[in-house]
């Protein structure tokens, strides 16, 4: 089961990912030049995790594959866009960019990894 919820792009803002575990954890990512950063990210099954979206360049787009997020990231200066997902099942799953960005749009890929609760890999 994939539940997300995605936000609007919102003002810049400064915070600090949540030190209370019953929270949702933070996790930024910046897309510049037909890349994210970080491009791979693990997650535990069923954890609620915000995907907070900046671009150091122009516009770009957020897209998880097989799911319902499909954001658009606002150019440099100009805000974040944010994800709220939860994935149930542990695999990996990939999001790309989604708004044609350059020469090198089609290598504009991550992954996301979500292991068992437990701790395990997944294949």
């Amino acid at each position: 089961m994939l539940a997300v919820a995605p936000v609007a792009p919102a003002a810049n803002a400064s915070s600090q990912a949540p030190v209370d575990p019953t929270k949702r954890r933070v996790i930024r990512i910046t897309a510049e030049r037909f890349l994210f950063f970080p491009s791979r990210i693990t997650i535990t099954a069923g954890e609620e995790v915000e995907l907070r979206i900046t671009s150091d360049d122009t516009a770009h787009g957020f897209r998880l594959v097989g799911g319902d997020v499909n954001l658009v990231i606002p150019k440099r200066g100009k805000g974040h866009a944010t994800a709220v997902v939860r994935l149930q099942e542990p695999g990996r799953y990939r999001f790309e960019c989604s708004r044609m960005c350059g020469a090198g749009h089609n290598f504009m890929r991550g992954e996301l990894i979500v292991r068992e609760a437990d701790g395990r890999a997944t294949p």
